[in-house]
């Protein structure tokens, strides 16, 4: 007959792998559900209740482990995009607009760009996107001042993205909102990459 025990199982399930606090209450259901003694059950139903329960424990490790790639795979995606060119840079995420549906995307940036480094459209709307590669700088108001007078005069564009590996500074990030402008910042950018992937 097979006999066990709470605290057998919690102990095994907890040096098996490092489990967060959330997953213990889950592992304790199951080792509550596993905790059978010779007179309540027959063997056959034991071992039936002891294989559901290592099935729940077995699906708690794939999930668990599949976040963490998805992680590791948000980081990698960033680091790669930080370390490209800012020509190259521009190309992937003309990629990415396409990917999401966008049209006729183009990449126009390079010197006398006007601020803008990609145009496109989506639905009716004329959009354009400007593309920071920074590591750590962070993209100012005064960077964002510049788009968006661009975007307006220049392009007569309805809609604005900005793209950077980095992040933005709150004044920039308070600019951007008061204009309607979209705001990608490295981890934002990572997850669409992902998403698409």
């Amino acid at each position: 007959m097979i006999i066990l025990s709470h605290s057998i199982i919690e102990g095994f399930v907890c040096n098996a792998i490092n489990i967060q606090y959330k997953y213990l209450i889950t592992i304790n259901i199951i080792a509550s559900m596993v905790v059978v003694s010779s007179i309540d059950l027959i063997p056959s139903i034991q071992v039936i209740v002891f294989g559901v329960a290592s099935a729940l424990f077995v699906m708690l490790l794939l999930i668990r482990k599949r976040r963490k790639s998805k992680e590791r795979l948000k980081r990698l995606t960033l680091e790669k995009l930080k370390c490209m060119d800012a020509k190259g840079f521009e190309h992937v995420v003309a990629d990415i607009l396409r990917a999401m549906g966008y049209k006729d995307v183009k990449v126009v940036g390079g010197s006398g760009d006007l601020a803008v480094d990609i145009t496109a459209r989506h639905g009716r709307d004329k959009v354009v996107v400007q593309c920071k590669r920074y590591t750590s700088k962070k993209v100012t108001s005064p960077e964002m001042q510049m788009f968006i007078g661009m975007m307006l005069t220049e392009y007569n564009a309805r809609k604005g993205i900005y793209v950077t590996t980095s992040s933005f500074t709150q004044d920039a990030v308070e600019l951007a909102r008061r204009h309607g402008i979209e705001l990608w910042d490295g981890n934002t950018l990572a997850e669409i990459v992902s998403r698409l992937g």
